[in-house]
Parts: C-alpha cells; sequence; structure tokens
C-alpha cells in the first residue's frame, strides 16, 4: 500500500510540474492563474508523500504542515484562478468592468495558515499519536481546536468558489458550459471525498489524490479545452475554400472559434482565441456597443493601405435570445481601388467641366454652383460676401487686328490681374470677356482698397508705352455689396453689372471704341 500511493503521489508530482511548465508558456491570458494553481498543488501532494514514506514523528509532523499549509496555499491560488476564470459570466464584458479582487478571502487563508505555523510553540492546532502496527509502527493525526479552525476556513473558502462556479454553470452560454460544469462536479466530489477521510481519522489522507487529479482537470479546461469540436471540424471543412476570415463569438463578446484566414488575419497561432475579440477592436477600431451589421475599415499594413468589410451576423434561437453572433471579415481593397479609380476619372471629368480651359479660372458651371452656395447662405442669413464683374476693352480690336491667338494673350493677361488683386476669392470666366470675383473673408473685408488697386494696375498696363498692344490691358470694374435686404445672388449682381458698364461707357467717351 505504502509503495502504491508513494508511485502515485510521485507521478502526480510530475505530471503537475510538467503541466506548470506549459501553462507559464501559454498565450492564453489565463495561463499565469492556472500555473499558479497547478504548481501550489504540488506543495499538499508532497506532504503527503513524506506522511506516507516516514516512520518517523518529526518527519511525520513536518509531512502535515507541509499539507495543511499547502491546502492554504492551494486555496488562495484557487480563489485568483476563479475570480479570473469566471469574470464576466452572465454579462457582456465591457470595457468599464472592473475586476474585484477577493482580498478579504486571501487575507484569512494567510491568516489560518500563521496560526497552523504557530502550532509548532502552541501545540494548540494538532498533534500525532502513534499507533502499532505488525509490519511497523505508524502515526495518526490528532486534531485540536486550531486544526477544526484551519478545516472551517478551508470549507468555508471552497463553499465559495464551488457557488461561483456553479452560477457560472448557469449563466454562461451553453458553448461554454461545459468547462464550468465540469470544474464543479469534480470540485464537488473531490470536497465531499476530503470530508470523509477528516470522518474516517485514516492515517492516509486519499483524498489529496482527487486534488491532484482536480488540479489537472481545471488545467485542461484552461489551457487546452476548446468547446464544439465538432463544430469546429464542421466550420472548418465549410469555409476552408474561402478567403474571407470568420470569426464565432459568444454572449460575452469572447471569440470561440476562428477558421484559418482568422489566424492570419488575427496573428493568432496555437488557436489561442481569447484576444481575437480585442484584436480586432483595435485593429479596426470597432466600437461593439454602437457599431453592427456591415462596416468598412481601412488598414495600414507595411506601408499599404488594405480595405476590409466587417459583417456581424446575431444568432438568435426560436425563443428570440441571442447565444451569440458570427463575424465575416473580407477584403476588399481591389474593389475599393476600383471605385476609387471611378471616382477619381469621375472627379477629373467634373474637375474639367468646372474650370474654364483658356484661363483655367471658374467656368460658368462653377459660377452657377457658386450661385447656389451663396443663395443657400442668404436664406439661412449668414450671407456677407461682394461681387467685383471685369468686362474687357476692345477685344475685338485685338482679335481682329492681331489674331485670336494675341486676343487669347489679352483675356488671360486681364483675368491674371484680377487673380492677383483677389487672391484668396474664386474667379469665374461668365462669358468671352467677362468675368466676376466673388468676394468673401479678407477679400470682402478690404474691398474698397482691393478693387481701387485693381482699376490702378489696369491703368498702368493700359498706359505703359513699352508693351506690346496685346499686353496693355484695358477693362472696366463694376463692385456690388450684398444688402440685408436682398433676396438672391442676383440683386448684388445687378448692382456690379451696372457699375459695370457705366464705368465702360464712361471710358469709350474719352477713347472711343478703339483706343
Amino acid at each position: 500500500m505504502v509503495l502504491g500511493y508513494s508511485i502515485i503521489y510521485i507521478a502526480l508530482i510530475i505530471a503537475l510540474i510538467v503541466c506548470t511548465t506549459f501553462a507559464c508558456k501559454s498565450d492564453r491570458p489565463v495561463g499565469k492563474p492556472t500555473a499558479f494553481f497547478v504548481c501550489s498543488a504540488i506543495v499538499p501532494i508532497f506532504g503527503n508523500l513524506l506522511i506516507v514514506l516516514t516512520k518517523n514523528r518529526i518527519v511525520y509532523l513536518t509531512g502535515y504542515y507541509i499539507f495543511f499549509l499547502g491546502m492554504d496555499l492551494m486555496l488562495f491560488t484557487l480563489v485568483g484562478f476563479t475570480n479570473f476564470y469566471c469574470q464576466g459570466t452572465g454579462k457582456r464584458k465591457a470595457a468599464g468592468n472592473k475586476q474585484h479582487k477577493p482580498t478579504a478571502v486571501l487575507i484569512i487563508l494567510i491568516a489560518d495558515s500563521l496560526q497552523m505555523l504557530l502550532n509548532i510553540f502552541t501545540g494548540h492546532a494538532f498533534d500525532v499519536e502513534k499507533l502499532n502496527s505488525s509490519v511497523f509502527p505508524y502515526y495518526r493525526l490528532v486534531p485540536h481546536i486550531g486544526q477544526i479552525l484551519h478545516r472551517t476556513v478551508d470549507y468555508i473558502v471552497l463553499f465559495c468558489i464551488i457557488l461561483i462556479f456553479l452560477i457560472a454553470t448557469v449563466t454562461t452560454p451553453k458553448i461554454k458550459r461545459e468547462k464550468y460544469s465540469v470544474i464543479l462536479y469534480t470540485m464537488s466530489m473531490v470536497g465531499i471525498t476530503h470530508t470523509f477521510f477528516v470522518i474516517s481519522r485514516s492515517s492516509y489522507d486519499r483524498s489529496v489524490i482527487g486534488y491532484g487529479f482536480f488540479t489537472l482537470i481545471v488545467f485542461y479546461f484552461a489551457i487546452i479545452y476548446r468547446p464544439l469540436r465538432f463544430l469546429d471540424q464542421m466550420l472548418s471543412n465549410i469555409v476552408s475554400g474561402l478567403s474571407d476570415a470568420f470569426f464565432v463569438f459568444d454572449t460575452n463578446g469572447s471569440c470561440v472559434w476562428a477558421n484559418t484566414e482568422g489566424c492570419r488575419l488575427t496573428g493568432v497561432t496555437d488557436r489561442n482565441y481569447e484576444p481575437i475579440g480585442q484584436i480586432l477592436q483595435t485593429m479596426f477600431r470597432v466600437d461593439p456597443d454602437k457599431e453592427h451589421g456591415t462596416i468598412r475599415r481601412s488598414l495600414e499594413t507595411d506601408g499599404t493601405t488594405k480595405f476590409y468589410e466587417l459583417e456581424e451576423n446575431m444568432v438568435i434561437d426560436d425563443d428570440g435570445k441571442v447565444n451569440g453572433c458570427y463575424l465575416r471579415i473580407k477584403d476588399v481593397t481591389e474593389d475599393e481601388m476600383n471605385i476609387r479609380d471611378r471616382d477619381e476619372r469621375i472627379g477629373q471629368i467634373s474637375l474639367e467641366a468646372y474650370r474654364d480651359p483658356l484661363t483655367g479660372v471658374g467656368s460658368k458651371a462653377a459660377y452657377v454652383r457658386k450661385m447656389d452656395e451663396i443663395n443657400e447662405s442668404i436664406r439661412d442669413g449668414s450671407a456677407e460676401f461682394a461681387i467685383v464683374m471685369l468686362d474687357i476693352n476692345d477685344l475685338k480690336m485685338i482679335n481682329d487686328k492681331f489674331g485670336h491667338k494675341y486676343g487669347d494673350i489679352y483675356i488671360k493677361g486681364c483675368c491674371s490681374l484680377l487673380c492677383e488683386v483677389f487672391k484668396h476669392s474664386p474667379v469665374f470666366r461668365i462669358g468671352g470677356d467677362e468675368f466676376a470675383a466673388v468676394l468673401e473673408g479678407n477679400d470682402f473685408d478690404n474691398r474698397s482698397v482691393l478693387t481701387e488697386k485693381l482699376r490702378s494696375e489696369i491703368k498702368d498696363a493700359l498706359e505703359d508705352p513699352g508693351s506690346e498692344p496685346w499686353n496693355r490691358y484695358s477693362a472696366a470694374v463694376g463692385t456690388g455689396d450684398y444688402n440685408e435686404g436682398d433676396e438672391t445672388f442676383e440683386s448684388a449682381f445687378k448692382r456690379a453689372d451696372e457699375a459695370m458698364y457705366k464705368e465702360k461707357n464712361e471710358f469709350k467717351k474719352v477713347n472711343g471704341s478703339y483706343r
């Protein structure tokens, strides 16, 4: 019997060491809490190994100290594991949820360990008594008040953990319920087995073997287990030939399955799906509480931009209850590029339509669009503008005498003067020899000074005897301010047009039709 127990204990210790190492290397968020719990189970098992192997009273007592302190340590780490593993069950995790640490329970376990250590000096917790055997003498535990307190604390903590797993089993989605229910069942059976040991006052604690196997089960479900393996295989077969990434989420927003393309997209290896939800939110800047259905997102990768279409669909049962959702992510970069190329071509065509081909300023179509914008601002009470009209003098003479090539130079020169003076305002060619500048902002505030500057520069060009005739520009200028009572753009335009023709007629009286 001694040999049999020793082999079992040693095998469990070796298995727990291997599992601890594996859990430490796991990328899963629950990896470290699992590693701490699995490692802690080694301590009480080692204590029982000493108890089984020894014939010495001191070693026997030492084994029990290691066992009792190991049980407190095991519960200490189990509390931490439970707090992490069962967090968020029964409700959707939110970014603002805070994890509440069971500080009070941990302090109680530390205090219980201290009072068990005090037994070395006080003898208040336990002792051992020698029993004679036909083979060899062995010892049996004699509990005192401190040991009763120790067991009470451990049972209360274990009961609380069982209750938490019970709630998790009832409230968690079906797709994850199996792992909580198996851990709950195993933990309950171990607690019952340990109770039989306490009542029987056996020299060997067989229940510690159950604790060892329970720890291995926890390791399996926390690190290795993935739910619905058949569904995994079936879905993999369905979507293996597709280039889209697929993900399945439970009602808590945790990813429980992803196809190969989904793992590649998120950079997940070893089928650890837990971080996928957070990775996708970071990659595509998606707010799961606000954005549903189909959305488009761009993603910068190695200096290139890719475009993706994210389509989310809820899974609803016959009772109308949401059981989770699945997400399809499709690479639509090629389609997006085609759309952008088309829009760019259309935009180029539109740009040509709104630009005067000779001078490069706005065309008559652009002028009409600007009028519509200003009429809208008049209706909402935000309008503040003025119009400057420019009509070129003697264009016909330049065309007739020098040809249309120089007539075009003459037109562009007059337009250039208008654009140079009103640098911050849109200029439009609204006729063969007519231009309009719509003054807003600083140009509107300084319109009187700028208009006189335009007239001065036209006068200087006209009176420059060293210039060619087609560079001696001449034009009539008229301005019209928007008044508060005006209902449309047309009112200010008429005032500018009338002022321009008045100036043109005065020019003709002085210079005739030709200069």
